[in-house]
């Protein structure tokens, strides 16, 4: 520990920075940004009110708190972990061990799905639009969607791990979404539970696991050890979750519905072929901002 003696009453939110920065040099990438976080969620700040308050006085037991989270992002830990939110969307999303945290590359995939439910008929006597999310894990993908959408939907998120459906049911109540979004615990299409949504889904999105499994060793830390190797490892070629939602989604989707894939950095073509033999078309990529193809669409115009 750190100053908890005498001198505890004058150490200041600004003395706090200096030192967390100085401790997190040589393990976080942005330890200013990573500090900053931590304080706001010891202190219940915004990052506003934290910058007007340099000079707040911290008691012991925030001191104690920080020191605790400094120790464990030391140790590699995702910050997003230590501190068990992750903003995505401009929405703040609970995240824990049981689930990957979402990255910015995927509101590309949400902000298509938008785009193409904005682009859909609204003829109103059709109802909701339906909406699945495979391998839902936080929730970012479907809740995000739900939330700012502005149209009337109804969304399924479907994942394997039932701790993952834990924390979206946490964040479907904390974004105050209720009955238009279901989860249903399922390997990919199996349970059946999802049977109510044969022939029936407009679209059908998902982040499935795609990394490489020779890849993951190779991971940052901060990845490989913390984040659940469940939701990252998609087979030798990271194309298996891929193939088998592929085969499975014109039983699912109705002609003329959507399937919407985040894919990795060079899986993009690979995923278009498989989608062109089950009938799928108008495929199009969208590409991340480091220039890679992040995301694939296409429309099923037939069932084979």
């Amino acid at each position: 520990g750190f100053m908890i003696d005498n001198n505890t009453i004058n150490y200041r939110l600004k003395d706090a920075i200096e030192y967390g920065m100085d401790k997190l040099k040589d393990s976080s990438p942005s330890p200013r940004l990573d500090v900053d976080l931590m304080l706001c969620k010891v202190m219940d700040f915004d990052r506003m009110k934290l910058m007007m308050s340099y000079d707040k006085p911290m008691h012991p037991e925030e001191i104690k708190e920080f020191e605790r989270m400094l120790e464990q992002r030391s140790m590699r830990k995702p910050i997003a972990y230590i501190i068990n939110e992750k903003e995505f969307m401009g929405l703040n999303f609970y995240v824990n061990e049981n689930v990957l945290i979402p990255r910015p590359d995927t509101e590309i995939i949400v902000e298509e799905v938008l785009d193409i439910i904005d682009r859909a008929p609204k003829e109103g006597e059709n109802g909701p639009i339906k909406v699945m999310d495979m391998c839902l894990g936080s929730g970012a993908i479907a809740l995000s969607i739900a939330k700012l959408s502005s149209v009337d939907l109804q969304i399924c998120g479907v994942d394997i791990s039932k701790e993952a459906i834990d924390v979206a049911r946490v964040n479907r109540r904390r974004l105050g979404l209720g009955a238009c979004v279901d989860f249903v615990e399922s390997d990919l299409f199996s349970s059946s539970d999802l049977e109510v949504y044969l022939d029936s889904l407009d679209i059908l999105v998902s982040n499935p696991p795609y990394i490489e499994d020779h890849v993951i060793e190779g991971l940052e830390p901060d990845v490989k050890d913390y984040e659940p190797i469940l939701a990252l490892a998609g087979g030798d070629d990271g194309m298996d979750f891929y193939k088998s939602i592929i085969k499975s989604s014109p039983k699912f989707l109705k002609i003329g519905g959507w399937l919407v894939f985040e894919s990795g950095h060079d899986q993009a073509e690979k995923i278009k072929n498989e989608m062109e033999k089950v009938g799928f078309d108008c495929l199009y990529f969208k590409k991340d901002l480091q220039g890679y193809n992040r995301m694939v669409a296409g429309r099923l115009i037939h069932k084979n």
